[in-house]
């Protein structure tokens, strides 16, 4: 079950990061495919920039190429070498609405530099070195909806603090799957995927992988088998997290990331099979096997 946020976020984050990578047509579009951005067109709404995947090296000064491009929406600078310096470049992208920073050096400092982007609806600061001194700054974030602090230095007091202030926030301090919404939310239209993710069969729980990480995903359970199956997340450690049931025929809609690995058991916990994810929404079909 996804969290619900703001159905602006729902429409703009989905359209910026799910259309089809174009060929560079615009010298905004050049320039920022020369700094080795992937970038996508979203008509009437922008561009999705995306350096997570093909610039990995990207450092402070490299940012420059963005700056004061406001028609950008979505900024994706996800395990870079930025630090929160190289945030002053983000401070005139008056139209960014999705900002991931997970997995960089970016401090407190920089919440500073971003603090003046006051459409921004989405930011993640997974794994980063921010702390409770940035909440300041995050605070005038008002048209904030959802905010990722796992592994950070935020406290709890400080996310409920946020929380007070910034009406209709969602803070995600952990690795509850059911509560982290989508970063791409998808329109019903959209479902259900035509991916479907390979069943592993298995005797064993130990069989199961732990699970790696990667971009957030949907996985969409159908349960063809004629018995009552159980749906187990296999955690970073291998440690095990029950998320549901399913009767036969039965359905479920689960937020995940690509790389997670799905154990199948039985009622009595005896292991059926396993899937891992994709990098794309999938269907995980548990088949019958008697």
């Amino acid at each position: 079950m996804k969290t619900k946020i703001g159905q602006s976020l729902l429409t703009s984050a989905f359209l910026a990061a799910c259309v089809l990578n174009v060929q560079a047509d615009t010298p905004q579009e050049k320039l920022l495919t020369s700094a080795g951005a992937e970038v996508s067109d979203a008509s009437g709404i922008g561009l999705s920039v995306e350096f997570h995947l093909t610039h990995r090296s990207l450092i402070d000064s490299d940012l420059a190429v963005v700056e004061g491009m406001d028609n950008i929406t979505l900024l994706n600078l996800k395990g870079t070498r930025i630090t929160g310096d190289g945030l002053q470049h983000l401070s005139k992208l008056t139209g960014l609405r999705v900002l991931h920073l997970e997995k960089t050096k970016v401090d407190d400092e920089g919440m500073r530099h971003i603090s003046v982007l006051s459409n921004l609806q989405y930011l993640n600061i997974f794994g980063t070195k921010v702390t409770d001194d940035a909440i300041p700054h995050l605070i005038k974030l008002q048209n904030l909806r959802v905010l990722y602090t796992w592994q950070t230095r935020i406290t709890k007091d400080g996310a409920a603090r946020l929380q007070r202030a910034i009406p209709g926030l969602k803070v995600v301090r952990g690795i509850d799957l059911d509560k982290i919404a989508l970063d791409f939310p998808v329109p019903d239209e959209e479902r259900p995927p035509t991916k479907e993710l390979t069943f592993i069969s298995a005797d064993n729980i130990s069989d199961a992988p732990k699970s790696g990480n990667g971009d957030n995903i949907e996985v969409f359970f159908e349960n063809q088998s004629k018995r009552k199956i159980k749906i187990y997340w296999v955690g970073y450690g291998g440690e095990l997290k029950l998320y549901g049931e399913l009767a036969p025929g039965g359905k479920r809609t689960q937020n995940s990331y690509a790389k997670n690995t799905w154990l199948i058991t039985d009622t009595a916990d005896q292991a059926i099979g396993y899937f891992i994810c994709s990098p794309e929404r999938a269907k995980a079909i548990i088949p019958d096997q008697n």
